[in-house]
């Protein structure tokens, strides 16, 4: 088996989305073991994955994955920021846009108001150790966030801005879930091929009272996220 062939093995492995950036991988003698080689040829395919950026190699520490699928559980209420910084990847976020507008007929519904009241709307896309990964929009019943500075969205979670700002505490959150041809403009934003498939989440946060204070709609790059769902003994059918 040629070195390639142990890097190749290494990247299906490790990179099918079951393992989240920053997990530590096994040594070098167990590659050596696990593909009968010798140790020259598993530090070659190790070089040859760092240098792509696969993997990072830490001295005294090991061997990490650096470049893979990040996994979060579906309708999970921790934010971009504390997820990713936990998972052992480099968070970002580039605001795109934001503003104040005449909220949707479904809208008006979810969030129980008025129609003739506005709705503030934030674009933002999130990265991932530098690499564009998810296209978000989110729309708040609450206007006066446009009075903040510009670079509280990029800095900060939006969660704990409106917590902070308005009393309003995350309680629920519903996520729905599905795959769908990225539209041009996602396309343009992500640096993604035509055509290309993506996940397309819709989640709708609830505060601690039960009222909607987010609807957001999330385009992501399933080759840097994937989702976990997990379920009780009490949920599991025999």
């Amino acid at each position: 088996m040629l070195y390639r062939d142990v890097a190749a093995q290494i990247r299906t492995e490790f990179g099918d989305g079951r393992f989240s950036p920053g997990t530590l991988l096994p040594s070098e003698n167990d590659f050596v073991e696990a593909f009968a080689v010798s140790r020259t040829t598993v530090r070659k395919a190790l070089r040859a994955l760092e240098e792509e950026g696969f993997i990072e190699r830490r001295q005294g520490q090991g061997t990490f994955l650096k470049k893979g699928a990040l996994t979060r559980r579906v309708s999970s209420g921790m934010d971009f920021l504390s997820h990713t910084s936990l998972s052992g990847v480099r968070p970002g976020t580039r605001l795109v846009s934001y503003r104040r507008r005449v909220r949707s007929i479904a809208e008006q519904t979810l969030f129980e108001t008025p129609a003739a009241d506005e709705v503030f709307e934030l674009v933002r896309l999130r990265l991932l150790n530098g690499e564009a990964c998810v296209l978000q929009t989110s729309v708040l019943p609450f206007t006066k966030l446009t009075e903040l500075p510009r670079r509280q969205f990029e800095s900060r979670s939006l969660y704990k801005i409106v917590e902070q700002e308005f009393g309003a505490r995350v309680g629920r959150i519903r996520e729905v879930l599905s795959c769908a041809i990225a539209p041009v403009e996602v396309r343009e934003a992500l640096g993604l091929d035509d055509p290309t498939a993506v996940f397309v989440s819709h989640r709708i946060a609830h505060d601690q009272d039960g009222h909607v204070i987010e609807v957001s709609r999330n385009y992501i790059r399933p080759d840097h996220y994937s989702f976990v769902q997990e379920s009780s003994s009490a949920e599991v059918m025999a």
